[in-house]
């Protein structure tokens, strides 16, 4: 079985054919300043932002004294910015069409294997952190293997990895929890920052440096350009299989951290955090892509439609929603997204066929 990779694909940059080449510029003739500034605006690329504005007016109305308080904002903040960091973790490998499903388990191994190390294993925090993230890394590397190598389509692989994690883990450690962490270990993400927790300013500094490599560099445009034609970008020299593999151990470390993340706020190591986290990091990078850069799947719609979602989501289960309006919104999300993407490749592409074939992929083109 070989791993599923598009022919031809929306989510690369629009100056693509430049492999490895600098950035697109804009024209010395574009558009003044307002114009950009109503483009960038446009309900078209940032629709999840006049929908959160939306039900903030609604929500001022409805639930003011309940929603318009320091904690329930500062609940917002920090809650969805680990929503938001596995949501990247996500959405790395996927620049190249390929699914990682194993990082919200990878937020459980991290949370778990850290502060059991700092507790049960004698190292210190900083030391016990490293090597958590390292132990993410070779499950990275592992999926990374399954899927360049061994060729197996990286759904069916990272499926395969997650339910192996997840019985391992739960038969070795059985529920338990770990307690009693250090002091400077939950500092980490216990601090404040002008009011707010300090987990917030790690996101915007990962999703900072994540666009830059992403739109900035070279890098990023091989990923892209995997991601839009994989047969295409070998022919052109980048090299398939190792970026691929690469992408998958970014993305097991940067899930990592957010587990480590989740240890230090919550004063506890548990293996069970992580599994909560999947989906709605899922159904908010793909509902990302059709916001900042519609067709493309980046940082920063990404992050917005975090927020949108979240913003929803508590409004509504403050005004007295039942429990399960969060499963709902993410369902409801990631339809709207990949409904959004079919229509785009049907356009653009010639029809349901061609957008299907999009989705297949070229079984021959692994690279």
């Amino acid at each position: 079985m070989t791993n599923s990779t598009p022919t031809k694909s929306a989510t690369g940059p629009s100056d693509i054919q430049s492999i490895g080449g600098a950035p697109g510029t804009a024209s010395p003739r574009g558009p003044n300043l307002l114009s950009k500034i109503a483009h960038a605006l446009s309900p078209t690329r940032v629709s999840a932002l006049y929908v959160s504005i939306f039900a903030l007016v609604v929500f001022a109305f409805w639930i003011p004294n309940l929603f318009y308080t320091e904690t329930t904002l500062k609940s917002i903040l920090y809650q969805q910015a680990v929503t938001a960091i596995v949501a990247l973790a996500f959405l790395i490998p996927y620049t190249t069409h390929n699914f990682d499903l194993t990082v919200g388990v990878m937020v459980g191994v991290s949370a778990l294997t850290s502060t059991w190390l700092m507790t049960n294993g004698g190292l210190p925090w900083p030391a016990a952190i490293v090597v958590a993230l390292l132990f993410c890394a070779v499950i990275g590397m592992l999926n990374g293997v399954l899927v360049t190598v061994i060729r197996i389509e990286s759904v069916i692989a990272t499926i395969a990895t997650m339910s192996m994690i997840e019985a391992l883990g739960t038969a070795a450690f059985e529920g338990k929890q770990v307690f009693g962490l250090p002091t400077g270990f939950l500092s980490l993400a216990q601090t404040e920052v002008f009011g707010i927790s300090i987990v917030f300013f790690y996101l915007i500094a990962i999703a900072i440096v994540l666009w830059y490599i992403l739109r900035h560099t070279p890098l990023g445009r091989y990923l892209y350009a995997i991601g839009g034609n994989t047969e295409a970008a070998r022919l052109a020299g980048v090299r398939v299989q190792r970026l691929v593999f690469s992408s998958f151990v970014a993305s097991a470390v940067l899930a990592g951290i957010a587990g480590v993340l989740v240890a230090s706020r919550v004063g506890t190591g548990d293996f069970a955090v992580g599994q909560s986290y999947l989906f709605p990091a899922a159904a908010a990078m793909f509902f990302g892509s059709t916001q900042v850069k519609p067709g493309t799947y980046n940082v920063w719609g990404t992050l917005l439609a975090v927020y949108t979602l979240a913003i929803v989501v508590k409004g509504l289960e403050l005004g007295g929603a039942p429990f399960w309006v969060t499963e709902v919104a993410n369902g409801v999300a990631l339809l709207i997204a990949v409904g959004i993407q079919a229509v785009r490749q049907t356009r653009n592409g010639g029809g349901p066929a061609r957008w299907l074939a999009s989705k297949l992929g070229s079984r021959s083109a692994a690279g």
